[in-house]
């Protein structure tokens, strides 16, 4: 690292690419980054951790600040309590809470601004699209990784999420290795 930005040859050791892969992410305008006078190509780390996410790739741990707090709203209670469970026994300093439903949620979201939301897609009330949709018009929350989650994964649900802003959009039940992935935990 390089007065707190990261040198291409450093992004592609961190996610585990050659550096002419780095290169060419910059040169088609996927990975933003600046040129330095001697012509070596800088990325900020915040712009990787957002390509990442974008594109769906692990952010790796280094990247991501020490606390890190997540979200799990769903109408389970049951599932709510063995997902946190599971995520605290794996990753005890993980910072792990819950919501029971859409409204609760969004609340907690705008208190408590966690870093990630773990979201169920069918809930009373309100479905997990337009949780997500509200979570990214508003500009303090909009950059929370949103994860979305269904019982019933199908290519509508799945693009309607994308569409609202959500990272991805994992099937039921849970696979918590594709969930630690996506957290870069």
């Amino acid at each position: 690292m390089t007065g707190g930005f990261l040198t291409s040859h450093a992004v592609a050791e961190l996610i585990g690419v050659s550096p002419s892969t780095v290169l060419s992410w910059i040169d088609k305008g996927l990975l933003p980054a600046f040129r330095t006078p001697g012509g070596h190509r800088r990325v900020d780390p915040s712009a990787l951790v957002e390509f990442l996410r974008s594109h769906q790739m692990p952010v790796p741990r280094t990247l991501l600040p020490q606390a890190r707090k997540v979200l799990l709203i769903d109408d389970e209670v049951t599932f709510l309590r063995s997902t946190k469970r599971a995520l605290k026994q794996q990753f005890p300093d993980l910072e792990v809470d819950v919501a029971e439903g859409a409204v609760e949620g969004l609340l907690k979201i705008g208190t408590e601004k966690p870093d990630a939301v773990v979201l169920d897609a069918v809930m009373p009330g309100m479905d997990g699209v337009e949780v997500c949709r509200q979570i990214r018009q508003n500009p303090s929350t909009a950059e929370i990784l949103v994860i979305a989650l269904t019982g019933r994964l199908d290519a509508e649900l799945a693009a309607a999420f994308h569409r609202a802003g959500a990272t991805a959009c994992l099937r039921k039940p849970l696979d918590l290795a594709a969930l630690v992935r996506l957290l870069g935990l």
